[in-house]
């Protein structure tokens, strides 16, 4: 493995999942010149279809015909809300409550609307937020609610100061896979998926027979 490999990643699993696989990808391959850009699971399915990008960490699995990959984890989704808030049960207990989100192109974003349609619920104003930690300090603040991974929130400070309410059934939780474009599996690549594997059995079956 050597040469410039671009990995794309969704925000949550940059900050929780990638530091120690990045930090030991760059211990057992120096001569990679690995770069990693973050940006909401749209925009980096876009990224892998034109070759803007090697590979990417995005909400799954996905049936684009032109994409294979592994599963990296689940997450249990959580819906936050103020800390006296009470339990929410389904997307009612929020009705009308303001909705910190990143912008349309987030696989978050999406499932938290489909959450609120299956039960013909109107979700509240969507507030376009970059950051999770600007999400959670909004919430703490009382102005409204947002979802985001459980591993997620338990990195961030002040997790404690809200109240956190998984959500039930098909969105409770949520996988993240590895994708590339079928055909590029090369040595940077699948020497970053047998790191992956290694450091994390429990959690990444290999698929790699589906390409």
């Amino acid at each position: 493995p050597a040469g410039d490999f671009v990995l794309g990643s969704m925000y949550s699993t940059a900050a929780v999942h990638l530091p120690k696989l990045l930090a030991r990808y760059h211990k057992t391959y120096p001569m990679v010149n690995l770069q990693v850009q973050s940006a909401p699971s749209g925009e980096l399915l876009e990224g892998l279809i034109t070759g803007r990008l090697d590979a990417a960490f995005v909400d799954g699995p996905l049936t684009i015909a032109t994409l294979d990959g592994v599963p990296l984890c689940e997450e249990r989704l959580v819906l936050i809300c103020e800390a006296d808030h009470p339990p929410v049960r389904g997307p009612q207990d929020v009705a009308g409550r303001a909705v910190f989100t990143f912008r349309r192109s987030c696989a978050y974003r999406t499932r938290l609307e489909t959450w609120f349609s299956h039960e013909r619920v109107a979700m509240g104003r969507a507030i376009e937020i970059e950051s999770y930690q600007g999400m959670l300090a909004c919430v703490i603040a009382g102005s409204g609610v947002a979802l985001m991974s459980e591993s997620m929130l338990a990195s961030l400070p002040g997790k404690d100061s809200v109240s956190v309410h998984p959500l039930t059934g098909p969105f409770a939780t949520a996988t993240t896979w590895l994708m590339w474009r079928k055909g590029m599996l090369g040595a940077n690549l699948n020497a970053w998926i047998d790191l992956q594997q290694d450091g994390n059995p429990r959690c990444v079956q290999d698929t790699r027979a589906i390409a």
